[in-house]
């Protein structure tokens, strides 16, 4: 056949869109059951409460509902988690999102997929599409000479309830209710933290014998990032509720970043409200007492005292810094400043890198960054920069990010995180920023949808999951008495 010949043979990219639309309307309704169903040509699933396996390849995926913490099926946004099974369950989980409006391909061109999933070679570049309308999903198969198969999931409980069981154990692992410490308490265990922070793991000391500016992960950890908190518990509760991450914490497989701005409040009635900020940085000490290999805390802008800090004209800084004295006592206030001086500024593993602000502009070395104690305006920059737009031509841009990645050995695209500048009002999630390949943002300070990326062997997805109210769930349930425990040690972290 000639070249000419085969172009008239192949169809047109718009003959094979109309031929997926004619496909997605004949969809045949199904309900799935114990027995296989094949997805022959293609089937439609309405919105549902039961969760199913959709097989294909060598795979069998798990689609579940995204039923809140609560349970009541009646408040779920109709949105549907896609994840491999048990894996999800045993580590810091992986999965795809899909929203109504969504259409999904799943297929072995998506790298990112593929080491998620496992996919083999018997699953095609292209073997399904999801569509999602109102949470009603067409699923159409790509490769007839491929099949796939759906099925319910049997004797397994619903994601919602193993979320409620990890957050409901989570006192019991750190030894303590989750609640705001008395004053006694709190000055006791932050000084506990800042002699871990003076030790910490994966951080190289810097020239004058103090912890550095750069925690390098080993390449065997799987790391979970989010981005700015600013005082939403709940959000960061939710984090340790997903899926395996706590159980993978607890066997020290995991480490979670938290990308800096853990405190001041971003809720303009709630500006001034201090309390909120103590209660963060007891629930990080709690953490990092139990876990003190595996949380990791990096200066933001607002981990601060200084009158630069403040949102809509209060100055958040100075005014923290007043009600910790007042609350707390002048040792307490020492104490928290010492723990933001001693926080790192970067953290790196396998091909990813990440910090609050973004990447110094000016080219600097890695051992500038290791000894940034000695260089207030590296530091200034790694927390306070912001990418480059029509309205902020002073901010970092595509240089900066290049050398930033070559500073810290790693490759050309491989993802650079930070927070600090959401894009929107709405927002969590902005991959390849400014047209910058692997540069994004998260933010995680939403209350109704929350942004992270988690990195191992070598490769990064960034994902968004909705928080669960987790401390009026602590309330609803009566409380256990938790057993004390003391702090890991960070060597055999």
């Amino acid at each position: 056949m000639t070249a000419d010949t085969d172009q008239l043979a192949r169809p047109s990219f718009l003959a094979r869109l109309s031929g997926l639309f004619t496909r997605e309307r004949d969809a045949v309704p199904i309900t799935p059951s114990c027995e296989s169903v094949p997805v022959s040509a293609g089937v439609k699933i309405a919105w549902q409460e039961q969760p199913f396996s959709l097989s294909f390849g060598n795979v069998a995926l798990e689609v579940h509902p995204d039923i809140p913490i609560s349970g009541k099926f009646a408040d779920a946004s109709r949105e549907w988690i896609i994840h491999a099974g048990e894996a999800f369950y045993e580590s810091v989980p992986r999965y795809l999102r899909i929203s109504p409006g969504d259409t999904v391909t799943l297929g072995r061109e998506d790298p990112v997929q593929t080491e998620i999933f496992g996919y083999g070679n018997s699953v095609a570049g292209r073997h399904l599409r999801i569509t999602s309308r109102r949470g009603h999903l067409t699923i159409l198969l790509l490769e007839p000479e491929r099949p796939a198969s759906i099925c319910t999931i049997e004797d397994k409980p619903p994601m919602w309830s193993v979320r409620r069981e990890n957050l409901l154990r989570l006192p019991q692992v750190l030894g303590h209710p989750i609640e705001l410490l008395g004053e006694d308490e709190a000055l006791a265990m932050i000084g506990e933290v800042n002699a871990i922070i003076e030790h910490e793991v994966y951080r190289e000391l810097d020239d004058d014998g103090n912890p550095g500016g750069i925690i390098q992960f080993p390449d065997d950890k799987t790391v979970l990032i989010l981005g700015d908190i600013h005082t939403i518990a709940d959000n960061l509760l939710s984090a340790l509720s997903q899926g395996g991450t706590l159980a993978a914490l607890e066997r020290n497989e995991a480490c979670l970043v938290l990308l800096g701005d853990l405190v001041h409040s971003e809720d303009s009635d709630e500006l001034e409200d201090m309390d909120s900020s103590m209660f963060m940085l007891d629930l990080f000490c709690l953490l990092k007492r139990r876990f003190p290999g595996n949380i990791f805390y990096i200066r933001g802008n607002h981990d601060s005292f200084s009158p630069d800090v403040g949102k809509a004209g209060v100055p958040q800084g100075i005014l923290m810094r007043k009600e910790l004295k007042k609350h707390r006592g002048k040792q307490y206030l020492a104490e928290v400043e010492t723990l933001f001086e001693r926080l790192a500024l970067v953290v790196a593993g396998n091909e990813f890198a990440a910090c609050h602000g973004g990447p110094v502009r000016a080219r600097i070395t890695r051992s500038t960054l290791v000894n940034a104690a000695r260089y207030p305006g590296v530091q200034h920059e790694l927390v306070w920069n912001r990418v480059r737009s029509d309205t902020r031509l002073g901010g970092y841009g595509k240089g900066s990010v290049k050398r930033f990645r070559a500073m810290m050995n790693i490759s050309k695209h491989s993802p650079l995180i930070v927070g600090h500048t959401p894009q929107s009002t709405t927002g969590t999630l902005w991959p390849d920023v400014c047209g910058i390949t692997g540069h994004h943002i998260i933010y995680s300070a939403r209350t109704n949808r929350v942004a992270s990326s988690v990195s191992w062997n070598g490769h990064t997805v960034l994902q968004e999951f909705t928080p669960d109210p987790a401390l009026s769930t602590f309330d609803e349930v009566a409380p256990a008495d938790p057993e004390p425990v003391a702090a890991s040690d960070p060597a055999e972290a």
